[in-house]
């Protein structure tokens, strides 16, 4: 039997300690994170671009700023008003339209749709009670409507009435799901399915509420062993998520996809639902039959994200 390649086994004996090292290193650099900064690096970076002054952002974080504090204007006005809570962004979201105003740019109809949660706000702020907008409006689909429109008015919903989601339609989201495609066609995804029994009104819309009592909830899991690549794994969750969202629209159903990784108890989630240690749960689902409609005229139009080179 021949004797292995000292330097070749020297070379493999090195990468392995330093893969050990990467891997302490990056461990102890998330502790450091969690531990002493109370956040994670992009958390930091995203709060150091949310203090540039409106005057000194361009377009395109304009643009975020006024989307993503009118998001949480939208969140803020579906609770029971309560001493402390919501005050703080429709001022910001106030003074980033005026900006946006002064410089003269289109009034596109996201920024319409904050105007519109800017006064949903006044409304709560007067009487206190969630503004929630009627369902009737809302359009609804089925297996047969065309595709384009079942893409176009998907939105993400709260609420939900307080009756449960038939196994029929719940076992058709999900065969639809596995059409979604993945990296390499790995396809390594796991999906968690819990039904609530106890479907109860929702009078507040944070996350662990919505979980609770969501009629649907599915955790949607990847196995992590087999992918070299460090985002794609994050990507075959967004997919499938998106799969599951849209084949629950066409069914007339309506829901909310939750990103939380990086704050969700995954440990415990493992503990509770017999979840292996390779499987790490991306983002969650929740869905039901719709109680409200959202203001689903805020996307952004083509001509703002497509750059042809």
């Amino acid at each position: 039997m021949a004797l292995p390649n000292p330097v070749r086994a020297a070379k493999r004996f090195a990468r392995r300690r330093l893969l050990d090292f990467c891997t302490w290193l990056d461990n102890a650099s998330l502790w450091i994170q969690k531990r002493w900064l109370r956040g994670t690096l992009a958390r930091h970076r995203a709060e150091a671009n949310l203090e540039i002054p409106l005057a000194s952002m361009d377009e395109d974080l304009l643009g975020m700023y006024i989307r993503w504090n009118g998001h949480h204007v939208e969140k803020t006005v579906r609770y029971e008003k309560t001493s402390g809570r919501g005050f703080s962004k429709p001022s910001l979201v106030r003074d980033a339209l005026d900006e946006w105003y002064r410089r003269g740019y289109p009034r596109r109809r996201w920024i319409a749709w904050a105007e519109e949660n800017l006064e949903d706000y006044k409304r709560w702020d007067e009487t206190g009670k969630p503004q929630i907008h009627s369902v009737r409006t809302l359009p609804l689909y089925n297996p047969d409507s065309p595709v384009m429109e079942v893409l176009k008015n998907r939105v993400s919903t709260r609420y939900w009435q307080e009756i449960p989601v038939e196994d029929e339609k719940i076992e058709k989201v999900l065969e639809a799901s596995v059409y979604a495609p993945t990296c390499c066609n790995r396809q390594t995804w796991k999906l968690y399915v819990r039904k609530n029994p106890r479907i109860a009104a929702i009078n507040n819309v944070s996350n662990k509420v919505l979980r609770d009592k969501a009629p649907v909830a599915v955790y949607i899991t990847i196995d992590n062993r087999l992918y070299p690549e460090v985002w794609a794994p994050a990507e075959d969750a967004g997919i499938i998520g998106l799969q599951l969202s849209l084949a629950a629209t066409s069914l007339g159903l309506a829901g909310c996809l939750m990103y939380g990784a990086e704050t969700f108890n995954q440990e415990e989630f493992r503990k509770e639902y017999n979840v292996p240690p390779h499987r790490f749960m991306y983002l969650m689902y929740l869905f039901g039959y719709a109680a409200e409609r959202t203001l689903t005229d805020k996307r952004i139009h083509a001509d703002e994200v497509a750059v042809f080179v």
